[in-house]
C-alpha cells in the first residue's frame, strides 16, 4: 500500500459491491460499495497508523473491515427503504 491512498480503497469497494450485489438489487449494490468504501478507508488510516502497510495483514484488514461496513451500510438502507409494517 505504501503511500497510495486510492489504489488500497479498490479492494474495499469491490467487496462491498459484490456483497450488496449478493444481498440484493442496485440500492443493496450501491449501499455496498459505499459501505466498503468507507471501511477500507478507516482501515488504511488504522493499517498506516500501525505500521503494517507492506503486509498480508494490511490486505487481509482492509478486506475484513470493507465487508463489515458494507454489510452494516446495506442493512442500514434495507431497513430505511422497507421499513417494518
Amino acid at each position: 500500500m505504501d503511500d497510495h491512498f486510492w489504489p488500497s480503497l479498490y479492494p474495499g469497494i469491490i467487496v462491498g459491491a459484490l456483497l450488496g450485489l449478493s444481498r440484493g438489487g442496485l440500492l443493496s449494490t450501491l449501499a455496498g460499495a459505499a459501505g466498503g468504501l468507507v471501511g477500507s478507508a478507516a482501515a488504511y488510516f488504522v493499517v498506516d497508523w500501525l505500521g503494517v502497510q507492506n503486509d498480508i495483514l494490511s490486505l487481509a484488514a482492509l478486506i475484513a473491515a470493507a465487508m463489515v461496513t458494507a454489510y452494516l451500510c446495506e442493512r442500514a438502507v434495507a431497513r430505511l427503504a422497507l421499513p417494518s409494517q
